[in-house]
């Protein structure tokens, strides 16, 4: 009688191996698939820092969750064969890393969610209206400008008038400040250009009559990307001027600091993504969020006028962290580009000349 009672117990599991199954699967900690064209250092800093604010959230491998990293090696087709895979085994959340990734995730016909990252924000947009009732969200890259700003408030707070180069050959001044102006208003700050010209590696004399007590240089290089920032760093401390940047690669050629998107910082936000939508599913369906500017880079010169203690202290509660000078650090790795050879002086002239409009020619 017991024997048959065994038996009679183990009937629905013989019968219904799909209901065992099931049951392992409840078992099991949610799997999350991570999957990249490639598999780059900032890449893995990306999924490093999405782990590790993941374990912050309470989400440990081995004990509440598990991943599963796939680097297609630059073919689509096996980055399809993969997403297939991760659907065949009922990942929780398809975390996909660059836009060709996320692409291919959304190629398959399924209703997990993605989180993605390595676009621009108009790619995310375009993405959002072509799948609107798919579950996706994720980081898109962006303008940081407004954090650059905010850090000259925090620098120098006394400084109201920030001095933007502009160079008359690519139009009217105040045309290229347009959006400046608007995003300087928002910290209490005004702009003012400051001609130069690049082909001539000159400054307007201008400079010498900015107060280096409430003004201060920002060199926005999606105005002005071709600027000689060796020789403009020169003529700013030659003013006593603090010159700031929207370009890590003008900080490590003398701006003073700025303040970056780091991969690392991307992660953290893709982990706080992921865990909330571990609990609850709906948060997938949120707008794409933009990469925060978390991390400040200054330049050697930069430590002998900033005091760092008192900027991490200042900072803390809205950065990351203060990286000294684009040095490699793990798990944050900065990768710095090489310094070009410095150009001539850069001259100071009485007026940089602004190109006369040419006239529209009268009809015949």
């Amino acid at each position: 009688m017991l024997r048959f009672a065994v038996l009679l117990a183990l009937v629905p599991f013989l019968l219904f191996p799909a209901g065992r199954a099931a049951m392992a699967q409840e078992q099991a900690p949610p799997l999350i698939g991570i999957t990249a064209i490639t598999i780059t250092a900032e890449i893995q800093a990306v999924i490093d820092g999405m782990r590790d604010r993941l374990a912050e959230r309470g989400y440990r491998p081995r004990e509440n969750i598990a991943f599963d990293i796939r680097d297609s090696a630059a073919d689509p087709a096996a980055a399809s064969n993969l997403i297939r895979d991760f659907v065949n085994r009922n990942v929780r959340v398809i975390v996909a890393i660059t836009n060709p990734s996320i692409r291919i995730a959304l190629a398959q016909d399924n209703r997990i969610p993605i989180v993605g990252t390595g676009l621009t924000m108009d790619q995310a947009w375009q993405i959002t209206r072509d799948h609107r009732r798919r579950p996706i969200t994720g980081i898109a890259e962006s303008d940081t400008r407004a954090d650059q700003f905010a850090l000259i408030r925090v620098l120098a707070p006394e400084v109201i008038t920030v001095a933007v180069p502009v160079d008359p050959i690519n139009g009217p001044t105040a045309a290229q400040l347009q959006e400046l102006v608007a995003i300087a208003r928002a910290q209490d700050l005004t702009v003012t250009p400051l001609p130069v010209s690049v082909a001539e590696n000159a400054v307007d004399e201008n400079i010498r009559t900015l107060d280096p007590d409430t003004t201060a240089l920002f060199l926005d290089v999606t105005v002005l990307p071709d600027a000689p920032v060796e020789a403009l760093a020169a003529a700013a401390e030659g003013q006593r001027l603090r010159l700031f940047s929207n370009s890590e690669d003008s900080v490590i050629r003398g701006a003073l600091a700025t303040m970056v998107i780091e991969p690392y910082g991307i992660g953290q936000q893709l982990g706080d993504m992921v865990a909330d939508i571990l609990e609850n599913p709906t948060a997938a369906r949120r707008p794409f969020e933009r990469a925060r500017a978390s991390h400040l880079v200054f330049n050697e010169e930069g430590r002998t006028v900033l005091d760092v203690s008192a900027i991490e202290t200042e900072i803390a509660d809205r950065q990351q962290s203060v990286i000294d000078w684009a040095e490699t650090r793990t798990p944050r790795p900065k990768l710095k580009p090489a310094v070009p050879e410095a150009p001539p002086p850069l001259g100071v002239v009485r007026g940089i000349k602004v190109p006369t409009p040419r006239s529209k020619p009268l009809n015949p």
